[in-house]
Protein backbone atom coordinates (compact mmCIF):
# COMPACT_ATOMS: atom_id res chain seq x y z
CA UNK A 1 0.00 0.00 0.00
CA UNK A 2 1.50 3.29 -1.40
CA UNK A 3 0.35 6.65 -0.21
CA UNK A 4 0.75 10.15 -2.28
CA UNK A 5 1.22 13.02 -0.61
CA UNK A 6 1.99 16.38 -1.06
CA UNK A 7 0.03 19.70 -1.01
CA UNK A 8 -2.88 21.01 -3.53
CA UNK A 9 -1.21 20.95 -7.17
CA UNK A 10 1.94 19.48 -6.09
CA UNK A 11 1.27 16.96 -9.38
CA UNK A 12 -0.28 13.92 -7.21
CA UNK A 13 -3.28 13.54 -9.46
CA UNK A 14 -0.78 13.83 -13.02
CA UNK A 15 1.40 11.33 -11.33
CA UNK A 16 -1.76 9.10 -10.96
CA UNK A 17 -2.94 10.00 -14.91
CA UNK A 18 0.28 9.28 -16.28
CA UNK A 19 0.43 5.90 -14.71
CA UNK A 20 -2.61 5.33 -16.00
CA UNK A 21 -2.46 5.94 -19.26
CA UNK A 22 -4.26 8.91 -19.27
CA UNK A 23 -1.67 11.80 -20.43
CA UNK A 24 1.56 11.59 -22.38
CA UNK A 25 4.70 11.46 -20.46
CA UNK A 26 8.54 11.66 -21.22
CA UNK A 27 10.70 9.07 -19.69
CA UNK A 28 10.69 5.44 -18.56
CA UNK A 29 8.19 3.82 -16.93
CA UNK A 30 7.65 -0.01 -16.32
CA UNK A 31 5.08 -2.23 -15.56
CA UNK A 32 6.97 -5.55 -14.32
CA UNK A 33 9.63 -5.68 -17.00
CA UNK A 34 7.86 -4.00 -19.36
CA UNK A 35 8.25 -0.35 -20.48
CA UNK A 36 4.57 0.62 -20.77
CA UNK A 37 4.51 2.11 -23.61
CA UNK A 38 4.70 -1.70 -25.42
CA UNK A 39 1.12 -2.26 -23.40
CA UNK A 40 -1.31 -2.52 -25.44
CA UNK A 41 -4.64 -0.57 -24.63
CA UNK A 42 -6.59 -3.68 -24.07
CA UNK A 43 -3.67 -5.07 -21.51
CA UNK A 44 -3.07 -2.00 -19.71
CA UNK A 45 -7.38 -1.48 -18.72
CA UNK A 46 -6.67 -5.59 -17.64
CA UNK A 47 -3.72 -4.70 -15.44
CA UNK A 48 -4.53 -1.38 -14.05
CA UNK A 49 -7.78 -0.27 -12.15
CA UNK A 50 -7.78 3.66 -12.18
CA UNK A 51 -10.03 5.77 -10.10
CA UNK A 52 -9.97 9.60 -10.81
CA UNK A 53 -10.41 12.45 -8.25
CA UNK A 54 -13.40 13.50 -10.07
CA UNK A 55 -15.21 10.09 -11.07
CA UNK A 56 -18.92 11.85 -12.31
CA UNK A 57 -21.11 9.45 -14.36
CA UNK A 58 -24.79 11.73 -15.16
CA UNK A 59 -26.28 8.82 -16.76
CA UNK A 60 -29.74 7.13 -15.21
CA UNK A 61 -27.75 3.61 -14.19
CA UNK A 62 -28.36 2.02 -11.19
CA UNK A 63 -25.79 1.43 -9.09
CA UNK A 64 -25.64 -2.65 -9.34
CA UNK A 65 -24.98 -1.55 -13.34
CA UNK A 66 -22.51 0.76 -11.83
CA UNK A 67 -20.22 -1.42 -10.50
CA UNK A 68 -21.01 -4.27 -13.15
CA UNK A 69 -19.25 -2.06 -15.68
CA UNK A 70 -16.03 -2.83 -14.01
CA UNK A 71 -16.13 -6.16 -15.65
CA UNK A 72 -16.18 -4.73 -18.87
CA UNK A 73 -12.65 -5.86 -19.60
CA UNK A 74 -13.29 -9.57 -19.00
CA UNK A 75 -16.13 -9.52 -21.12
CA UNK A 76 -16.63 -10.59 -24.79
CA UNK A 77 -17.70 -6.98 -25.10
CA UNK A 78 -21.21 -7.41 -26.05
CA UNK A 79 -23.07 -9.11 -22.98
CA UNK A 80 -22.25 -10.07 -19.11
CA UNK A 81 -21.70 -13.50 -17.76
CA UNK A 82 -23.49 -15.04 -15.03
CA UNK A 83 -19.81 -15.20 -13.35
CA UNK A 84 -19.74 -11.61 -14.23
CA UNK A 85 -22.94 -11.11 -11.86
CA UNK A 86 -21.77 -12.92 -9.26
CA UNK A 87 -18.51 -11.42 -9.02
CA UNK A 88 -20.97 -7.82 -9.07
CA UNK A 89 -22.76 -9.24 -5.75
CA UNK A 90 -19.16 -9.49 -4.56
CA UNK A 91 -18.01 -6.22 -4.77
CA UNK A 92 -21.04 -4.51 -3.29
CA UNK A 93 -21.44 -6.77 -0.23
CA UNK A 94 -17.87 -5.84 0.23
CA UNK A 95 -18.00 -2.40 0.19
CA UNK A 96 -21.25 -2.36 1.96
CA UNK A 97 -23.33 -0.96 -0.70
CA UNK A 98 -25.58 -4.25 -2.08
CA UNK A 99 -28.29 -2.42 -0.37
CA UNK A 100 -28.13 0.22 -2.67
CA UNK A 101 -28.02 -1.91 -5.93
CA UNK A 102 -31.21 -0.85 -7.41
CA UNK A 103 -31.23 3.15 -6.84
CA UNK A 104 -30.08 5.05 -9.36
CA UNK A 105 -26.55 5.98 -9.12
CA UNK A 106 -27.30 10.36 -9.55
CA UNK A 107 -29.78 9.87 -6.35
CA UNK A 108 -26.84 8.69 -4.24
CA UNK A 109 -25.12 10.50 -1.51
CA UNK A 110 -21.47 11.41 -2.34
CA UNK A 111 -20.17 8.54 -0.49
CA UNK A 112 -22.45 6.68 -1.38
CA UNK A 113 -21.46 7.09 -4.49
CA UNK A 114 -17.72 7.00 -3.52
CA UNK A 115 -18.09 3.41 -2.10
CA UNK A 116 -20.17 2.25 -5.37
CA UNK A 117 -17.40 3.88 -7.12
CA UNK A 118 -14.79 2.14 -5.21
CA UNK A 119 -16.72 -1.49 -5.88
CA UNK A 120 -16.66 -0.63 -9.38
CA UNK A 121 -12.92 -0.76 -9.78
CA UNK A 122 -12.05 -3.30 -7.78
CA UNK A 123 -14.56 -5.52 -9.49
CA UNK A 124 -11.93 -5.01 -12.33
CA UNK A 125 -9.84 -7.67 -10.39
CA UNK A 126 -6.36 -5.67 -11.90
CA UNK A 127 -3.04 -6.28 -10.32
CA UNK A 128 -2.92 -2.47 -9.63
CA UNK A 129 -5.11 -0.20 -8.15
CA UNK A 130 -4.42 3.78 -8.58
CA UNK A 131 -7.11 5.65 -6.25
CA UNK A 132 -7.48 9.42 -6.15
CA UNK A 133 -8.56 10.50 -3.21
CA UNK A 134 -10.83 7.21 -2.66
CA UNK A 135 -11.72 8.17 1.11
CA UNK A 136 -13.48 11.67 -0.49
CA UNK A 137 -16.67 12.22 1.00
CA UNK A 138 -17.28 8.76 3.20
CA UNK A 139 -17.47 8.43 6.80
CA UNK A 140 -15.26 7.39 9.40
CA UNK A 141 -16.71 3.92 9.43
CA UNK A 142 -16.53 2.77 6.22
CA UNK A 143 -12.76 4.84 5.88
CA UNK A 144 -11.99 1.69 8.01
CA UNK A 145 -13.85 -0.57 6.30
CA UNK A 146 -12.56 0.51 2.80
CA UNK A 147 -8.68 0.72 4.40
CA UNK A 148 -8.98 -3.09 5.72
CA UNK A 149 -10.24 -4.34 1.98
CA UNK A 150 -6.97 -2.45 0.82
CA UNK A 151 -4.86 -4.29 3.98
CA UNK A 152 -6.15 -7.78 2.18
CA UNK A 153 -5.62 -7.04 -1.31
CA UNK A 154 -2.32 -5.77 -0.70
CA UNK A 155 -0.88 -9.38 -0.46
CA UNK A 156 -1.60 -9.69 -4.31
CA UNK A 157 -2.12 -6.33 -5.38
CA UNK A 158 -0.48 -2.50 -6.02
CA UNK A 159 -2.22 -0.08 -3.95
CA UNK A 160 -1.13 3.88 -4.72
CA UNK A 161 -3.40 5.86 -3.22
CA UNK A 162 -3.35 9.76 -3.16
CA UNK A 163 -4.68 10.96 0.24
CA UNK A 164 -4.67 14.03 2.32
CA UNK A 165 -4.89 12.77 6.29
CA UNK A 166 -1.32 12.23 6.98
CA UNK A 167 -1.97 11.09 10.25
CA UNK A 168 -4.52 8.32 8.76
CA UNK A 169 -1.88 7.76 6.22
CA UNK A 170 1.00 6.95 8.44
CA UNK A 171 -1.08 4.50 10.55
CA UNK A 172 -2.30 2.37 8.07
CA UNK A 173 0.61 2.91 4.60
CA UNK A 174 3.78 1.39 4.62
CA UNK A 175 5.25 3.04 2.00
CA UNK A 176 5.00 7.19 0.89
CA UNK A 177 5.49 8.99 -1.95
CA UNK A 178 6.08 12.96 -1.15
CA UNK A 179 5.44 15.20 -4.21
CA UNK A 180 6.02 19.48 -4.38
CA UNK A 181 5.89 21.57 -6.79
CA UNK A 182 5.42 18.49 -9.40
CA UNK A 183 8.74 16.60 -8.56
CA UNK A 184 8.84 13.48 -6.54
CA UNK A 185 11.09 14.78 -3.45
CA UNK A 186 11.12 11.53 -1.42
CA UNK A 187 10.18 8.34 -1.64
CA UNK A 188 10.09 6.84 1.98
CA UNK A 189 9.13 3.63 4.19
CA UNK A 190 7.29 4.48 7.66
CA UNK A 191 10.57 4.40 9.55
CA UNK A 192 12.20 6.89 7.30
CA UNK A 193 9.74 9.71 7.88
CA UNK A 194 11.30 12.33 9.22
CA UNK A 195 9.68 15.63 10.43
CA UNK A 196 12.13 18.27 8.87
CA UNK A 197 11.70 16.99 5.24
CA UNK A 198 7.85 16.49 5.88
CA UNK A 199 8.05 20.41 7.11
CA UNK A 200 9.92 21.45 4.01
CA UNK A 201 7.37 19.35 1.85
CA UNK A 202 4.31 21.05 3.46
CA UNK A 203 5.58 24.49 4.56
CA UNK A 204 4.06 23.71 8.24
CA UNK A 205 6.33 22.38 10.47
CA UNK A 206 5.47 18.90 11.49
CA UNK A 207 5.83 17.08 14.75
CA UNK A 208 5.00 13.33 15.32
CA UNK A 209 3.65 12.01 18.87
CA UNK A 210 3.56 8.38 19.82
CA UNK A 211 0.58 7.14 22.04
CA UNK A 212 -0.42 3.56 22.75
CA UNK A 213 1.98 2.49 19.96
CA UNK A 214 0.27 4.53 17.39
CA UNK A 215 2.00 7.42 15.73
CA UNK A 216 0.35 10.75 15.33
CA UNK A 217 1.21 13.85 13.20
CA UNK A 218 0.71 17.30 14.60
CA UNK A 219 1.45 21.01 12.80
CA UNK A 220 2.25 24.13 13.21
CA UNK A 221 2.66 27.50 11.45
CA UNK A 222 6.25 28.33 10.65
Amino acid sequence: MVAVLGNNGSGKSTFLNVLSGQMDFTGDYRVGNRKFQEISQQECARRIGFLPQEAALNMPFDAFYVVLTGRFIHSDGRMYSEQDVIYTEKAMKTFDVFHLKDRLFNALSGGEKQRVLLARVMNMDTDIFLLDEPFSGIDILHQIKVVDIFKRLQREKIIMVVIHDLSFAIHHFSRFLFFREGLLLYDMGRNELDPEKLSDIFGVRVGFVEQNKRMFVYTEEI
